[in-house]
């Protein structure tokens, strides 16, 4: 079992290793200049506010698992969570009106091509960015660019 389940587990760990991060991966990521900045109001906020989705910070969960195996080897665990921290990472979600995001339209160099994007961060028209669009699980962001990449 051993013998199978380590190289296993190396294999899944260098698989995890050589993914690019988002950020560099060039079939998503262009650099673009910023063409126009949409910065909401407070009454668009308000409204935004009202519609926006509830965050879920809080929950409980339990678990039971029973096992049987061979050699006279069985067992039984019980667990449980509870996520009442009210911390909740918003990675993984769109940035929203109602919490502070600008809507930003970019152009990507070399195309006539326009893109809309929210962020929380703070562009202004004419300055240079990497944008992330068209990945099929993640939705549109803007990125510095690094250090010696410009829009020229």
């Amino acid at each position: 079992m051993k013998k199978t389940l380590i190289p296993g587990l190396l294999l899944l760990l260098v698989a995890c290793q050589s993914t690019p991060r988002l950020e560099d991966d060039t079939r998503y990521v262009k650099l673009a200049k910023v063409v126009d900045v949409h910065v909401f109001t407070d009454a668009e906020r308000k409204e935004a506010a009202k519609t926006a989705p509830r965050s879920n910070d809080s929950g409980v969960s339990f678990g039971i698992g029973i096992g049987v195996g061979t050699g006279g080897y069985s067992g039984m665990m019980i667990g449980a969570n509870t996520g009442l921290s009210g911390v909740h990472d918003k990675r993984k979600e769109p940035p929203q009106v109602a919490t502070g995001a600008n809507r930003f339209t970019v152009q990507p160099l070399n195309s006539s091509e326009r893109i809309e994007v929210m962020s929380y961060k703070h562009y202004k028209v004419g300055d240079c960015v990497k944008v992330l669009s068209g990945h099929p699980t993640e939705f549109a962001r803007l990125f510095d660019p690094k250090e010696g990449e410009r829009c020229n």
